[in-house]
């Protein structure tokens, strides 16, 4: 549980579900996010199965998790974070990185860069998902394309 669902129904603020993020598996989570401007979760598989509800996505962008990388996730959630700009990256395996490790993520190259480990490792993700993630998802996509024709037709 990215988070647990009594707390769904108690608000429609994100910024209050933030605060119950991973509350039963690591009660530090929020407070260790709050420390850096942009976080990255790793994950195994089938991460945030279970959490179906676009809440879940919310909890990690108000908690600065600007990308997650997992083995896996559920379709449903993929499209969530697709929809909401929270970029995923699916990667066979993850050991190579440990808490704390200062990642940089090139979406462009399809790089994930591992700063304090000195390496590099490429993934895949398809195009057109790449464009949806760096516009800041499915619906930030589809305004701006709306109102790239409405200019053009002005």
């Amino acid at each position: 549980d990215i988070i647990p669902a009594m707390y769904l129904i108690k608000s429609d603020d994100p910024e209050y579900f933030a605060t119950y993020a991973f509350v039963k598996f690591d009660a530090e989570f929020r407070n260790r996010c709050l420390k850096s401007q942009a976080n990255i979760v790793v994950a195994g598989k089938n991460f945030a199965c279970g959490s179906s509800r676009e809440q879940a996505v919310y909890t990690l962008q108000f908690n600065r998790v600007v990308c997650v990388i997992a083995q896996s996730f559920p379709d449903i959630f993929y499209r969530n974070c697709l929809a909401n700009g929270l970029p995923l990256i699916t990667l066979e395996d993850t050991s190579g990185f440990g808490l704390g490790d200062q990642l940089e993520i090139d979406l462009d190259a399809a790089l994930i860069h591992n700063r304090t480990r000195n390496t590099s490792l490429p993934f895949q993700i398809k195009t057109d998902d790449r464009r949806t993630f760096q516009a800041g998802g499915m619906t930030a996509r589809v305004r701006a394309h709306l109102e790239e024709i409405l200019t053009r037709q002005g």
